[in-house]
């Protein structure tokens, strides 16, 4: 039981610490959003031509020495007021160190409706802060540092457009207004015309009531752009989703446990992934039903940093457990040689998952993967042909398994070579030869090669010429060939339908000679060796008993006298 709570308890610390990992991961590797994403929360007017050359003017000015200057244009105000840029900066600024006195001096209030009086200022600011963290992306560079704003944006020249809010019953303008001060000098502040429409945006993005609960009873803290009560209620989520798993998962795997089921072990090291996918999609779905997140916490979960985690961590699982599923498959069915493969194949699925996934979280969080995947493929180009040896054995290796020309231990002939396949690696097959020596044959050759085996023959044959001399009498040639069928008749390792084939074939130049043939099986070669030592012994013993001789190698020269050429023989002997 403490091995199990033991177990319970890495299990929940491990999931919070891949949730920190979605906002650790998102704000260092996390990008902003790019001009166009921004460009499509302006109104249709900003997205002309001229305001976009416009914009990307303003934000080349900055990173020159005029740009310093053209901050000093604009008034002197003790809050920075003077341009755009400058006013929106220094209320978030304010609204982050949570003085929302402070940041409503950013805002006009001036000709509001009556019944907005009810409404305290810095409470305004601060519902402002909440709305525009939860829809609306504000990149301060992208705003004007001209004392008198963006003059060809198509709106009055004395309001700039920050962005819009949708709501479900209309669209709401974020915009600055250059409003005079008490003494009569032009500042920039947010119109009242978007702090009139506050309260509208609250109702729809502002807390909930189970947030305005928490957010009282927690201090108003912000960490990594959660706020205090939002991490407490996600861990909170998290543990009681990760609870929700156990039990979800809990009776499969005490079936597992308990039976005998094929493939435990692999089974059971897919619950613990099963077990986190789980947490993760009740957790976020809670998140989002309970808990408005700012706009930068969706876009850290948009990048699904930990969902593309568990995912490929889960495939890697699923792919050991179909590894060894197939690596028995091939065992029973007698292919060892396929589970070569297995392993090196395995290696490279998961590489590509894991580099697949990469691609897809840099896709998420905003990169540009285009100029990436050209990179992979001209190194994968690159690579290619640097390997393309490997390659070819490997592909080699894999049509070899697929056709089966030849498995391990049985004999074949290829390339001039005799002997027992030993191995058939990755990159090439090892036979041992009869004599006992090793030859190592590349499967690339080997693909290409004519092969024969030998270990396949469904018999072995054998085709044997016994010769006995000319003056042997026809009847005990007759003899000797009854005396052959007799002892081939119904013999060891005989299939009925290739019976023995014994004939009186052939005159040859010293001898007369019988054929004689037949099959034996199974082709187990040393039991082939002995049948057939026994019946040669038989045929010689049959043949001595009734005086049937073999022929010996002899050859004959007759003599005769040309009479032109007369015979001389002279032969020389010692007195």
């Amino acid at each position: 039981m403490s091995s199990i709570m033991r177990r319970l308890n890495f299990s929940l610390l491990l999931s919070i610490a891949l949730a920190l990992c979605l906002v650790f991961a998102n704000n260092a590797f996390g990008q902003q959003p790019t001009l166009k994403k921004i460009m499509e929360k302006t109104s249709k007017k900003e997205k002309t031509e001229e305001v976009k050359k416009k914009v990307k003017e303003e934000s080349k000015k900055e990173k020159t020495p005029e740009a310093a200057k053209a901050k000093l244009l604009g008034p002197e105000d003790e809050y920075n007021r003077g341009v755009p840029r400058t006013s929106v900066e220094g209320f978030l600024e304010a609204a982050e160190k949570r003085n929302y006195k402070l940041a409503a001096e950013y805002l006009d209030f001036r000709q509001l409706p009556r019944w907005m009086r009810k409404f305290k200022e810095s409470k305004l600011a601060h519902q402002l802060k909440i709305v525009l963290d939860r829809t609306l992306w504000i990149d301060p560079e992208l705003l004007s540092i001209e004392p008198e704003g963006y003059k060809d944006d198509g709106l009055p020249p004395y309001r700039d457009l920050v962005g819009q809010i949708k709501t479900p019953e209309k669209t709401v303008n974020i915009l600055l207004q250059r409003v005079p001060r008490k003494d009569g000098v032009f500042i920039w502040k947010f119109s009242n015309k978007t702090v009139a429409e506050i309260p509208h945006l609250y109702d729809y993005f502002g807390y909930g009531p189970f947030e305005e609960a928490l957010s009282r009873f927690f201090p108003d803290v912000q960490i990594f752009h959660l706020q205090l009560y939002q991490w407490i209620a996600g861990l909170f989520f998290i543990a009681l989703a990760y609870l929700v798993s156990v039990v979800l998962t809990w009776p499969a795997l005490l079936i597992i446990r308990r039976k005998e089921v094929p493939y435990r072990d692999q089974f059971e090291r897919l619950t613990t992934p099963i077990r986190f996918l789980i947490t993760l999609i009740l957790a976020r779905n809670w998140l989002e039903y309970y808990i408005s997140l700012s706009i930068t916490a969706k876009a850290m979960m948009e990048a699904k940093t930990v969902l593309t985690i568990i995912t490929v961590w889960l495939i890697i699982r699923l792919s050991g457990l179909v590894v060894v599923f197939l690596s028995d498959k091939f065992e029973k069915s007698g292919q060892k040689a396929s589970k070569v493969l297995l392993r090196p194949m395995n290696n490279i699925f998961k590489i590509l998952v894991i580099i697949t996934a990469f691609i897809l979280w840099m896709d998420n969080i905003g990169f540009d993967v285009t100029a990436l995947l050209a990179g992979l493929g001209v190194g994968g180009i690159a690579v290619a042909l640097a390997a393309q040896g490997l390659i070819k054995n490997i592909f080699g290796t894999v049509v070899i398994l697929l056709d089966k020309p030849f498995q391990v231990g049985q004999r074949i002939k290829v390339k001039g070579y005799d002997g027992f396949v030993e191995e058939i690696g990755l990159r090439s097959t090892k036979l041992r030869l009869l004599n006992g020596h090793q030859a190592t044959i590349s499967n690339d050759q080997m693909e290409k090669a004519e092969i024969e085996n030998v270990g396949r023959r469904p018999y072995i044959r054998r085709v044997t010429n016994i010769a006995i001399p000319y003056n042997t009498p026809l009847k005990k040639i007759e003899k000797a060939l009854n005396i052959i069928k007799k002892i081939l008749e119904n013999h060891e390792g005989m299939d009925p339908e290739r019976p023995p084939k014994v004939y009186f074939n052939e005159f040859n130049e010293a001898s007369l000679n019988i054929i004689m043939i037949y099959w034996y099986q199974p082709p187990k070669y040393w039991d082939f060796l002995a049948f057939s030592e026994n019946v040669n012994k038989q045929i010689m013993e049959e043949f001595e008993k009734e005086g049937i001789e073999f022929a010996l190698p002899s050859q004959t020269t007759y003599l005769a006298q040309d009479k032109t050429k007369p015979l001389h023989i002279d032969i020389n002997r010692d007195s």
